[in-house]
């Protein structure tokens, strides 16, 4: 972030910003930000998708602002901390979604605690991800109220047991209706106080479980070009699941007359899995690499008739989720957040969408997933992409350590000598050329398939010394983790 950027944020938002002159003329704003675990950017019937029925989303799609250019993190974990810190996931030591890389440092001021400083009653519901260990937890990173899985198991799915308030308590039914009913009575008990509720689906992650209802309607659907197992009738039942409790929200929020005094936020947390072989929107890449389809994701906001829906092309991502929301909501930011915050706040372009972010801003996206933390050096090029505009610059070169798991399966994978996951389409990971970057424009080329660093060589220049500045950072950082 460059001086003159950061100068910027300091004088908007220490005094509320445009946020706070335009939300004095209402009641204090409540934010609800959703995030869906494993749902791709191609898994809504409005995004075009011909068999999925998403008539919430559809609905959502319609009447929100949405980035169409919207990026996170290429896994869970990653991208659930970028968004709490509104930084680079790396720079809160964060670099797998296993103990204890998941685990995102004590130090780094989160969503919750900012909210919550400011007098919100703040609640997370869900998958938190980032530990939950020593002083990891949700219950000690600004959150009020708690529900979550112990150890965020992903197997859980029918009568959970889940930790409320740190406590072990048993439920009975499904565990995505369980985690909307107890947001719905976490918003239904604070509707008279500014609220901020986190809440995060482990649906439609793996392993594909969800009432026999709603999948259904998708088994029998043949695609006689799929081998066997990569349609899965039961991933599209929990998106209808997840779809459904949207709607359930949606109601709610309309009924009691929150919806004009409450911001919400849908998004998913990375790029397609399941899903990507019916339908990936024309993107090259799934979860877990460096290519577009990998982090481009679905961003919708809504704040009753107060933005006006439609597009917003500008380049955008889950570090601007922080800055965004402490300036629409007029919560100050402290000397320590701003040296932390890398993104922006899209406040601009959300209540004009033909506004100008700053052309200069470039977001990096790292796979990250080395093995142990002390191989971080290693995986400089493994997996990372910098976007600038609608131009990224790509790198996919897999780590030659034959004990790496990851870099060993990504490089078979490229290369097509094993069983792609999630897909049978290998060329969702597709190596780069050794020791080059690669440019595309995904304005004109979504697939990614020409690359045209050769005739734009100021931008690879402009945009890799952007990447080795960054990783310089990192480094530090990754020395600094070690010895914690």
């Amino acid at each position: 972030m460059t001086m003159i950027v950061r100068f910027f944020l300091l004088m908007l938002l220490l005094v509320g910003g445009i946020g706070c002159d335009f939300n004095s003329k209402k009641s204090p704003l409540n934010v609800i930000v959703l995030v869906v675990d494993d749902m791709g950017y191609g898994d809504i019937a409005a995004h075009g998708n011909p068999l999925i029925k998403t008539p919430n989303f559809d609905r959502l799609h319609n009447q929100s602002a949405r980035f169409v250019n919207f990026a996170v993190s290429p896994t869970c974990a990653p991208t659930r901390a970028a968004l709490m810190t509104g930084k680079h996931e790396f720079l809160s030591g964060v670099t797998h979604t296993i103990d204890p890389m998941r685990n995102m440092d004590t130090s780094s001021v989160t969503l919750g605690s900012l909210f919550q400083e400011k007098g919100y009653i703040t609640g997370l519901f869900g998958k938190w991800h980032l530990g939950q260990s020593e002083n990891y937890g949700p219950w000690f990173r600004g959150f009020d109220e708690t529900l979550t899985i112990p150890g965020d198991k992903q197997d859980t799915h029918f009568d959970p047991v889940f930790l409320k308030n740190q406590v072990k308590i048993k439920y009975e039914g499904y565990r995505e209706d369980i985690l909307f009913n107890e947001a719905l009575n976490f918003i239904s008990g604070n509707r008279d106080k500014p609220f901020f509720c986190y809440l995060a689906t482990y649906s439609p992650h793996a392993p594909n479980v969800v009432p026999k209802t709603y999948s259904e309607p998708y088994e029998g659907y043949h695609i006689p070009e799929l081998p066997d197992g990569v349609f899965r009738p039961e991933f599209f039942g929990q998106i209808a699941n997840i779809d459904k409790n949207l709607g359930r929200l949606k109601a709610y929020l309309e009924s009691s007359g929150l919806d004009d005094n409450t911001l919400l936020i849908v998004m998913n947390d990375n790029g397609g899995t399941w899903g990507v072989d019916t339908y990936n929107a024309g993107m090259r890449g799934i979860k877990g690499t460096p290519w577009y389809g990998s982090t481009r994701v679905y961003s919708f906001w809504q704040w009753g008739k107060n933005l006006p829906p439609g597009e917003r092309q500008q380049m955008s991502g889950h570090i601007d989720v922080l800055p965004t929301l402490a300036d629409v909501c007029g919560l100050g930011i402290s000397d320590k957040l701003l040296h932390q915050l890398e993104g922006n706040s899209l406040w601009p372009v959300l209540e004009n969408p033909g506004a100008n972010l700053n052309k200069d801003r470039m977001q990096i996206h790292h796979l990250g997933r080395w093995d142990i933390p002390e191989n971080w050096a290693d995986h400089k090029y493994a997996g990372c992409a910098i976007r600038s505009e609608n131009y990224i610059l790509v790198r996919n070169e897999p780590c030659e350590d034959e004990n790496c798991n990851t870099c060993r399966l990504a490089r078979k994978r490229g290369l097509d000598q094993v069983k792609a996951l999630y897909t049978s389409n290998n060329e969702h990971y597709k190596l780069t050329s050794p020791g080059k970057w690669e440019l595309f424009d995904i304005k004109s080329d979504l697939y990614q398939t020409s690359n045209i660093a050769d005739e734009n060589p100021e931008t690879v220049k402009k945009m890799s010394e952007h990447y080795e500045q960054w990783w310089a950072k990192v480094e530090t950082r990754m020395k600094e983790r070690l010895v914690e």
